[in-house]
């Protein structure tokens, strides 16, 4: 696998990466910190030759070994120890057991496609022109006479839209009954 190959799966898996090291650091700027040392580590064996075979378990364990050398750090400040190793394992269960799957996948993209269906046309105008023309804010302002900032808070909360719609058709789909 290629540097770009990896740096590529990288910012792929980022969000996944960035959730699994705040789960076990419960603090946003340390998780920020903390992923940018995993993508640069992750250059370096890039750099060095590294071809994993499985990305995302490789760079998790990548990311579980910078949280723990960080906690070692602050226990060696504190002078105590912290049971790192046991929050450690209890994480990696629970994003093994909740590991998405193909299927799930299916379904999450079947309801935003409904749900891209159900905003105003202005909004679908602004997500097409973003998403699928690939288009900057700075184009698509120039386009619709609007200003970048409007596109950029148009765009945020046509996501956060997006995503509270797909949630709900989620929770509604795993509900019993």
């Amino acid at each position: 696998m290629e540097s770009s190959d990896l740096a590529r799966q990288f910012v792929q898996h980022r969000d996944m990466l960035y959730g699994y090291v705040f789960a076990l650091t419960r603090d946003h700027d340390l998780a920020e910190d903390i992923l940018q040392d995993v993508g640069v580590s992750i250059l370096t064996e890039a750099k060095r030759g590294r071809n994993p075979n499985t990305f995302v378990p490789w760079a998790r364990g990548l990311a579980r070994h910078r949280v723990a050398d960080h906690y070692r750090r602050l226990a060696s400040r504190r002078r105590h120890e912290m049971p790192f190793e046991a929050f450690a394992d209890a994480v990696d269960l629970a994003f093994a057991e909740h590991a998405p799957s193909p299927e799930n996948n299916e379904q999450q993209l079947q309801f935003l496609r409904e749900c891209l269906d159900e905003l105003t046309a202005r909004v679908r105008t602004i997500i097409d022109l973003r998403y699928a023309s690939r288009q900057s804010v700075g184009e698509i302002a120039a386009s619709l006479s609007w200003t970048p900032t409007s596109i950029k808070v148009a765009l945020s909360r046509a996501r956060r839209t997006l995503a509270d719609c797909v949630g709900r058709k989620l929770r509604r789909e795993e509900a019993p009954g």
